[in-house]
């Protein structure tokens, strides 16, 4: 069982805001099973409450030649008793699904997040979560639209994931996006002036969108794309920062594309398949700025994607 994690205020810093898991949802279905469990149970009293008559009776045969005898409306009865229950079932499945994707809340703090689960408090850093990843599923899985965060420190251990019943989950994001790369920024920039390396995780676009269908977000196989304080470098291709002139986001298509000076595409991926996006972008705004006299140019940072920076031991 893993130990509670109770840090000190002055290491978590302030309590920006807590965020709880939505109840209405989980009410409205438990209500609405216990109705067609009712409505289930009043169609079959009626059918054993009023005899039928042989008028409307019906013939079955089983594959056997025996022949079974039903008054239709009573066999109406009974399908939709039986109906009836099935759909409460599922329904009743649903809030058992929903009950336990809602059972942990949230407390953002200004230099990390506690995670609450049963009165149990685990508290992880911004500046140690390697992977923030942003995605999106239900409805809406095919808009591109942000309905999940998930984070973890490194891929040794399993993503701790956010949906959007949280209450005020799109200001809970907004915060986690902002302190995280407020925070994880500073440590990357440090790594790769010492000459280090700054790694991040990357999703190919077709594994993004064949995830939106199958529906197991968490299972991911990522390609790193490795910067370094003069270079990029990408499924074996190596580029100097020297050589790019553009980083576009085009929020509608999704897409990150990175040019090299002749205009070739370096990186080209729907932005939601690369971890810690935001710092990803800010560390090339800081390197670029430095490289070359002309200002990079770059999208806005507030498009719904994520990305994440893993930062090798030196």
């Amino acid at each position: 069982m893993q130990k509670t994690t109770q840090p000190a205020p002055s290491a978590t810093g302030e309590l920006i805001e807590t965020f709880r898991q939505g109840k209405a949802f989980l009410i409205f279905v438990l209500i609405l099973a216990l109705a067609f469990f009712g409505i289930a149970a009043f169609v079959f009293y009626l059918s054993m409450a009023f005899p039928m008559s042989d008028s409307g009776s019906v013939s079955l045969h089983t594959a056997k030649g025996i022949a079974l005898n039903f008054d239709s409306r009573q066999a109406l009865l009974y399908f939709t008793t039986g109906f009836l229950i099935v759909v409460g079932l599922i329904l009743l499945g649903i809030y058992a699904w929903q009950k336990k994707l809602r059972t942990t809340d949230y407390e953002v703090h200004e230099h990390g997040l506690v995670r609450i689960t049963n009165a149990q408090r685990t508290y992880t850093p911004f500046a140690e979560i390697e992977d923030l990843y942003l995605f999106s599923s239900g409805q809406v899985a095919f808009t591109g639209a942000i309905t999940n965060l998930a984070y973890r420190r490194n891929d040794t251990e399993p993503f701790h994931r956010v949906i959007a019943s949280l209450k005020g989950f799109y200001r809970f994001q907004a915060l986690v996006r902002e302190l995280h790369v407020r925070a994880r920024l500073p440590l990357v920039v440090q790594t790769l002036e010492a000459g280090g390396r700054a790694v991040f995780n990357c999703i190919e676009s077709k594994q993004v969108w064949r995830k939106r269908m199958g529906g197991n977000f968490l299972n991911i196989t990522t390609a790193p794309i490795t910067v370094g304080r003069t270079f990029i470098e990408y499924q074996g291709n190596s580029v100097p920062l020297s050589s790019l002139r553009t980083v576009d986001l085009n929020a509608w298509t999704e897409k990150v594309v990175i040019q090299a000076e002749n205009g070739k595409p370096i990186l080209s991926t729907i932005a939601t398949g690369i971890l810690s996006h935001d710092v990803f972008l800010n560390t090339l705004d800081v390197l670029m700025a430095a490289e070359a006299p002309a200002p990079l140019t770059s999208a806005p940072r507030n498009d719904q994607s994520t990305c994440s920076a893993e930062l090798p031991a030196q």
